[in-house]
Formats: structure tokens, C-alpha cells, sequence
């Protein structure tokens, strides 16, 4: 694993220069855990590593009505974060299935989203929370919301000269609910076979008032299983409803087959685990143990 030339600045306006400057010869790292794997194996060979460990782009905080999480926060950070355990239980438990302790202190949640794998885990509780990101360049900076981010396997609308340096996550105040279920070859340290998170949010009739099924590993990306969600907009959490939206949801997943999983697999379980999802948003919010 040869790199031509390592640098760390110390401020975020001189990261976005050298990365203006390098375009896509010079890839930013922070954790590393995936970029360095992938350059041990020379699937990636960067002339320039931009470490921002020095740039304060880390932290939560809340911020008119949302939720600001700078991109290299670590799945530690996030797991310490009380305001993210109670408001998005989802995320919080996507991470706490994630790899293992020592991982987990370096591995960050912007470099979960710039991986644009279609099996990452951090990315369906995002989703479901109606995430925007914010990518930055020297001469400029945009939001987006971070579904349009993914294009393919690996593949992102991220330019040559940006850095994604924050994602943002509005709050809700009505009852919500919401699970993440990960299917893995075993229980921790695997790449996952599906992964789903699914939010239900109440109106004041207690019929479901907004709905989000998100599932990954199942298409070229990330993706929301729309139909599926229509389904159970307006109506009460019956047992019935959840069942049909589940197999609606089956119908929506394009998943390949390839040594985790057979396609046949992964279509079964979509249904499956969005079901389970699905009844124990229920069950949260029938007990009133919702985390939102």
C-alpha cells in the first residue's frame, strides 16, 4: 500500500483547498476503517490522503428544531449521545450492531454514507428520518436530501472537490416509533445480507401519519420501499396492514444473489424483517415507549 503524500490540516478552509487542488487523485480520510482495507487491497490507490482528524467537523447538537451531526462522529460518540439514543433509537442501535468496540472508536458516520455501499448500516435510519447532508467545497457549499446521494454500488454525487461535513436531521414532535434489523452470516463483524429500518409516526387519531421503510442490501442502493409506505399512511397499525405492507415491500426490493445471500433469500426475508420491524414500531408506540 504505497501513498505518494500524506497531509492534516487543521482547519476544515484548508482541507477544501488541497482537496480543490487534488479533485479526485486525493481521497479524506478520518476513521479509515473501509478506505484503508480497500487500499491494502488496491481496489483504491489515492496519490494523496487528506486526514481531517484535526478538523473540528465531530459532534451533535441541536439546532433550530433538527439534529446536527458533523461527519467524523464517531459510532462511540453517537452511542454516548443521549439525545441521539432517545430521538433516533434506530440509529443508535445501528451502531451498537456495528463491528465491534475498537471500530466503532474510529469509525465515523460520514464515512459509513461516502462509502455509498449499498449494505451500510448507518444509512437506513437516516433515511427514515428524512436526512440532508451538507457537501462542502472551497467555493461553495449544498444541501441535499442524502437520498439523492446514492447513484450505484459504490457511486455518489459527491464531487472530485467536495467534503461531506454534515448531516442534518429534523425532529418530529407527534408520537414515533422506529426499529432497525440487521441480517448478517453472524452476529457481529459481517457485512450485512439485508438491513431495514422502519419509522411510523402517529397522527392525533392514532392512525399512521407518516411511514418509512428503508431498506439496504437489497438494490444498487440504499432505497425506501415507497409503495409499501403509501400503504400504511391513514390507516390504524392492524395486524393485517403490517403483513400486506411487508409483502409490498418484498415486491419493491431488487436484490442480487452473490455469496451472502441468494436473491430468493433476500426477497423472503425483506418481507419478513420488515414485518417484524413493522410490529415492533407497533408495539413501541401501543406501550408508549417511543423514543421520539
Amino acid at each position: 500500500m504505497n501513498v505518494a503524500e500524506y497531509i492534516a490540516p487543521h482547519s476544515l478552509p484548508d482541507a477544501l483547498g488541497i482537496k480543490q487542488e487534488q479533485g479526485a487523485n486525493a481521497r479524506v480520510i478520518a476513521g479509515g476503517t473501509d478506505l484503508i482495507l480497500r487500499m491494502a487491497e488496491q481496489v483504491l490507490t489515492p496519490g494523496m490522503l487528506i486526514d481531517l482528524r484535526r478538523v473540528a467537523l465531530d459532534g451533535i447538537s441541536a439546532v433550530d428544531g433538527e439534529l446536527q451531526i458533523g461527519a467524523s462522529t464517531t459510532l462511540t460518540q453517537i452511542l454516548e449521545s443521549a439525545e441521539i439514543v432517545q430521538a433516533i433509537p434506530a440509529l443508535a442501535e445501528a451502531c451498537r450492531q456495528f463491528a465491534g468496540p475498537p471500530i466503532r472508536n474510529l469509525a465515523t458516520l460520514g464515512g459509513n454514507i461516502v462509502n455509498a455501499s449499498p449494505a451500510a448500516d448507518l444509512v437506513p435510519p437516516l433515511l427514515a428520518c428524512d436526512a440532508e447532508i451538507v457537501l462542502a467545497s472551497a467555493t461553495a457549499q449544498r444541501v441535499l436530501p442524502l437520498l439523492e446521494f446514492f447513484i450505484g454500488p459504490g457511486q455518489s454525487v459527491l464531487a472530485p472537490d467536495e467534503v461531506l461535513t454534515e448531516i442534518r436531521l429534523p425532529r418530529e414532535s407527534r408520537p414515533t416509533a422506529s426499529a432497525f434489523i440487521k441480517l448478517g452470516l453472524r452476529r457481529s463483524m459481517a457485512i450485512s445480507i439485508v438491513n431495514l429500518t422502519v419509522r411510523l409516526t402517529l397522527d392525533e387519531n392514532g392512525a399512521v401519519a407518516e411511514a418509512r421503510i428503508v431498506l439496504g442490501s437489497v438494490a444498487p442502493t440504499p432505497i425506501r420501499a415507497m409503495a409499501a409506505e403509501a400503504m400504511l399512511t391513514g390507516q390504524g397499525l392492524s395486524d393485517e396492514v403490517c403483513e400486506q405492507a411487508a409483502r409490498k415491500a418484498r415486491e419493491e426490493a431488487s436484490p442480487i444473489s452473490d455469496v451472502r445471500g441468494s436473491r430468493g433469500y433476500r426477497d423472503r426475508m425483506v418481507e419478513v424483517l420488515v414485518r417484524r420491524a413493522l410490529m415492533a414500531a407497533k408495539d413501541q408506540l401501543e406501550s408508549g415507549t417511543t423514543g421520539e
